[in-house]
């Protein structure tokens, strides 16, 4: 057998494919339902009997930043003794089971750096309230001794409502609550600087006035030269938000409208402006969380909690019936309207929304399920709504002009670039005309 020769000026590739297939590198998965573009899909894990009739309900989700299309998904219930729990999916939502033996995972967070290390906060109800850490990817959860020690005085309470995780480093962990601590009003955070293993008592913000449940974030983005570990938020239920510059020292009251019953979520988008859910209307800061003001073109007067975008436009829902997602470009932010015209409605607000960038793909955790879509997105506009006939689909189709979409009818909408087709999957592609 003659030997097979490999050019030489082949071996720099070859080594790269040989360290690749070693060094435990692997390209981000491509996610598995069957999406339609511009559509959103429910895939909701079945066994979990969601359904907001029998009060089964979904709350926070986690994408794996490693392998994105490993998800995590929080049901809760009024009874506990429904199929509630944290369930995962490594097929980006087409397969789901349980994992763990949690009753009521308000929410999850996954290690950018390890896959198999997650920090879970449980709450509201059930016999597994408190902090937990995984160490196999959601298989088992323990509950350290430290985080016992620190809820035993002055705390008085392991009732947690939401949970935030440093930027630059996944062992700075901050958590709040949703049951007011022993002899106070309201509630506190405790901070860890080592994964959890101990805890230090931040006293709540004077001002903040009470009500069940706060929620605390980092304002930490590096990308934009804004805040640092020590830079924090924390929204309540009466009493508004306050920031804090110090670590928790000391707060000042940034905005006198209240987050939303049940959670809340913050978005730093593109151009460095952060977006909040919040009670009435939702709210923006152009000077990461020193100023607030609330948005309310093309919204509805409602309550608001996950809000998250895709590098291009912004995503919110609320929490009136048979109600949109609405969108606004990355670069406004302040002009809202219902994505593709308001062609689908849903029962109840995103409780939170994460974007997976490797596949495109935007999700919503609605009370009422987990929602998937796939992003179509070109310039700074969502792709028009066009009608088609029965058995054909809109298709996009290149031209001297840029990218086009092609009705049913024959007409054709110009998009804004000459590449957004190469993001977008599922179409018949013609030749340019």
């Amino acid at each position: 057998m003659e030997a097979i020769r490999i050019r030489k000026d082949w071996m720099p590739l070859l080594a790269m494919l040989v360290w690749l297939s070693f060094s435990g590198f692997a390209a981000p998965a491509r996610a598995n339902p069957a999406l339609t573009p511009g559509v959103w899909k429910n895939i909701t894990p079945s066994s979990a009997q969601v359904d907001r009739d029998s009060n089964i309900f979904c709350q926070g989700m986690a994408i794996d930043p490693s392998h994105p299309s490993t998800l995590y998904l929080g049901i809760c219930a009024f009874d506990v003794a429904k199929p509630v729990g944290l369930y995962k999916s490594i097929d980006a939502g087409s397969t789901w089971r349980r994992v763990g033996n949690l009753d009521e995972p308000v929410h999850v967070v996954v290690d950018p750096k390890n896959s198999n290390h997650l920090y879970c906060v449980d709450g509201v109800r059930g016999n597994t309230i408190g902090f937990w850490i995984s160490n196999d990817g959601g298989e088992t959860w323990t509950k350290p001794a430290g985080f016992l020690a620190a809820t035993a005085n002055p705390v008085g309470t392991q009732d947690l409502y939401s949970i935030a995780t440093d930027p630059g480093d996944f062992n700075h962990v901050l958590v709040s609550f949703h049951s007011p601590w022993s002899g106070m009003n309201n509630a506190g955070v405790l901070e860890s600087k080592d994964g959890g293993m101990s805890w230090m008592a931040h006293n709540p913000p004077a001002g903040s006035l009470g009500g069940y449940g706060m929620a605390i974030f980092f304002l930490d983005y590096p990308q934009h030269g804004m805040g640092d570990a020590k830079t924090w938020l924390f929204t309540a239920q009466a009493g508004g938000f306050f920031r804090t510059s110090d670590g928790g020292a000391s707060w000042s009251q940034v905005f006198d409208k209240q987050m939303t019953h049940g959670g809340n979520q913050i978005y730093c988008s593109k151009t460095g402006v952060l977006y909040s859910g919040g009670y009435q209307y939702p709210a923006r800061s152009t000077d990461n969380g020193l100023t607030w003001t609330q948005i309310k073109t093309g919204l509805d007067y409602s309550w608001y909690m996950g809000v998250s975008g895709d590098g291009v436009n912004l995503y919110i829902g609320n929490t009136g019936t048979h109600r949109p997602i609405f969108v606004s470009p990355e670069s406004d932010g302040l002009t809202w309207t219902a994505y593709q015209g308001g062609a689908q409605t849903f029962d109840s607000e995103p409780f939170e929304m994460f974007y997976d960038s490797a596949n495109g793909i935007m999700y919503s955790a609605n009370w009422e399920g987990l929602y998937a879509l796939k992003v179509i997105s070109a310039g700074n506009a969502v792709l028009p709504r066009i009608p088609a006939r029965q058995g054909r689909n809109p298709r996009l189709v290149p031209s001297r002009n840029g990218m086009q979409v092609e009705a049913a009818s024959g007409a054709r909408f110009t998009l804004p670039g000459r590449k957004v087709a190469a993001a977008i999957s599922g179409h018949n592609h013609a030749k340019p005309k």
